[in-house]
């Protein structure tokens, strides 16, 4: 009785702070899908908490199956958030679509036959509960991959320490709950701890958001990167020495063409601290990400090449190699994103023109 008299008031802590967190984003990104993306995985997490609790372990099957429902979609939508907040790819997949779609179809079908009082063989079994339970932990964990890869390269400071807080609480919170699906049986202490978690992790990742209410821009929207030629734009001229410091340094010894370079060892060659690198580029110059600087610097590099009489007859794959990429696709990709066309194309107008 003690038990369940403590499982209640941890729940309505924890069920407090995730609808604090759905709320806040509708009210604060009300434009944004983003926000409504996380009001939903906000209610997904609440959602597994009453499925959880005693009363509810009563309650007719139907309704165990909607909040089943909503809280095995929450991995899904860890990854879509993941994504969109870490990436900046706004279009989820359609694979990820089927795959959701596929995984929740075979819970729900397990946890009904289990509900009903059905034996099920273990292979029958290992595919209507450890296969989803699977492809949930699969989600959670690339959610995570997603926070962390880059993280070097992000220049965005809010949204760098935003990964690290995203790592440590709510996703590996998810990623415990869902492994937690794999145990044959849980006690009611231990489903008593896991709210506890959500409580606490939720609590801190609503503290790291309100610290970060200022900066909430640079978490959600790229910003305009401004080109060489608006170079005159420049408020300062500490900024515009800064910037052609940046770009001499780029150009000598063809620094811009070392694969893999970082912008550590940009800042080291312009003996420049890491930080104000990092800050000039991201506040001053609008990227958000070092890749996206250095894409655009090293594509401007390769039009030169194109439009030059004496290169107009060299492989694009020379090119790509010369300008700092290992690959040909990565070059394409890199101006097809650039300036919508691939290299070839471009060239081919710059012939017939």
């Amino acid at each position: 009785m003690t038990q369940q008299v403590v499982q209640y008031f941890v729940s309505a802590l924890a069920i407090s702070q995730l609808l604090f967190i759905g709320t806040c984003y509708l009210a604060h990104y009300e434009q944004q899908a983003l926000s409504r993306l996380v009001a939903i995985f906000s209610i997904c997490l609440t959602s597994y908490i009453i499925l959880v609790m005693p009363v509810t372990q009563n309650a007719p099957l139907a309704f165990q199956q909607i909040f089943r429902l909503l809280a095995i979609c929450a991995p899904f939508l860890l990854w879509t958030i993941s994504l969109r907040l870490f990436t900046d790819q706004i279009e989820t997949p359609a694979w990820a679509w089927l795959v959701l779609l596929t995984y929740t179809t075979l819970r729900l079908i397990g946890s009904a036959a289990d509900g009903m009082g059905r034996e099920l063989d273990d292979m029958t079994f290992a595919m209507f509960n450890y296969l989803p339970q699977t492809i949930m932990l699969a989600f959670s964990a690339h959610a995570i991959f997603l926070a962390i890869q880059h993280f070097s390269y992000d220049l965005a400071e809010p949204r760098r320490n935003l990964r690290v807080a995203f790592v440590l609480t709510i996703g590996l919170l998810v990623c415990m709950i869902v492994a937690s699906g794999f145990l044959p049986s849980r006690p009611e202490i231990v489903r008593i701890i896991f709210i506890t978690l959500i409580f606490l992790h939720a609590l801190f990742f609503n503290v790291f958001i309100f610290r970060l209410h200022k900066k909430s821009a640079q978490l959600t929207k790229a910003g305009e990167p401004v080109s060489q030629p608006n170079i005159k734009t420049f408020y300062s001229r500490a900024d515009k020495t800064f910037y052609l410091h940046l770009n001499a340094t780029l150009e000598k010894d063809l620094l811009y063409s070392v694969q893999g370079l970082t912008i550590k060892t940009l800042a080291d060659a312009m003996q420049v601290r890491e930080y104000m690198l990092r800050r000039f580029i991201n506040q001053t110059l609008g990227y958000r990400n070092f890749n996206q600087f250095l894409n655009e610097f090293r594509v401007k590099k390769a039009i030169e090449m194109l439009k030059d009489s004496g290169e107009s007859s060299a492989k694009i794959s020379s090119i790509a190699l010369d300008v700092g990429y290992a690959s040909l696709s990565s070059f394409n990709k890199a101006f097809k994103e650039m300036q919508g066309i691939t290299p070839s194309v471009y060239r081919n107008r710059l012939v017939s023109s």
